[in-house]
């Protein structure tokens, strides 16, 4: 027979509510769960889109042409120019190219170019023009500044010999009375003249000499060698070996010369008529 009080037990309660609360925990779980899904889906497109973006450009730098960028010669191709002088705004660079040797682009301030050994040679422009030249062993220019890169497309090395002037154009002028291709024009022979920049001609036979001359600054190459003897303005004498290949860059400066050794001597000058930066 069934008591008059028809209500559970306090201990029936118990379990059931904790049953409750876990289901609720669980549907908690799986709610937040599936929002996780959905955020996840939504940002995969995001990703996948900026991934595409980075990569087409860098696709697209990689397929660009390489510009030419003005350098120095000497440091743009180090194996190919060598600086054997540099001073006052004057320096001497020997420039090699053995065949099939072709340079970087680089640049040149003005310049006088000799030629020590003649050869072929393509030069092309910073606009992708090319031209071929047939530089002769002793051939004298004087050139405007350039950008461009060269190749050796002969069969036999190439020297030049570079004299690059890094001053402004001013204007100087020379006094006739003493300057050298007018008081000893048999010895001093003007082989290029442009931009206050002079290319002369020395030779000097065994036993000849010079009256009193001047020079503005100036830079030497000496193509065959002898012994010298200089003089200054006051009288002073020096004398000195001059070797073949020597380079000098020297102030403005007076004398007289005389060859006192048994070969003719043969050199390069160039002078320069510019003012000093």
């Amino acid at each position: 027979m069934l008591p008059t009080d028809h209500r559970f037990p306090f201990n029936f309660y118990k379990p059931v509510k904790i049953l409750i609360m876990n289901q609720q925990i669980k549907r908690r779980l799986y709610l937040a769960f599936c929002i996780s899904i959905a955020i996840a889906a939504c940002n995969q497109p995001a990703k996948k889109e900026e991934a595409t973006t980075t990569t087409d450009t860098t696709s697209t730098v990689q397929t660009q042409p390489a510009q030419p960028v003005a350098v120095d010669a000497v440091m743009a191709a180090p194996g190919l120019y060598k600086v054997l002088k540099d001073s006052m705004g004057i320096r001497i660079v020997e420039a090699t190219y053995k065949p099939g040797d072709s340079s970087a682009w680089h640049s040149h301030p003005d310049y006088a170019i000799y030629t020590a050994q003649g050869g072929t040679a393509t030069f092309y422009d910073k606009n992708g023009a090319k031209m071929e030249a047939e530089m002769k062993t002793g051939s004298i220019r004087i050139k405007p500044a350039e950008f461009h890169s060269v190749k050796n497309t002969g069969k036999t090395i190439l020297k030049v010999i570079l004299v690059e002037v890094n001053r402004p154009i001013g204007t100087m002028t020379r006094d006739a009375a003493t300057d050298a291709t007018v008081v000893a024009g048999n010895l001093y022979k003007a082989a290029a003249d442009s931009m206050g920049i002079r290319v002369v001609e020395i030779t000097y036979k065994p036993g000849q000499s010079s009256p009193m001359h001047s020079h503005p600054d100036n830079a030497l190459y000496v193509i065959d060698a002898s012994k010298t003897e200089f003089t200054d303005k006051d009288g002073k004498k020096s004398v000195y070996d001059i070797t073949k290949g020597m380079t000098m860059i020297g102030p403005a400066e007076t004398h007289s010369v005389k060859n006192i050794g048994n070969n003719t001597m043969r050199a390069i000058l160039v002078e320069v008529n510019r003012p000093l930066k």
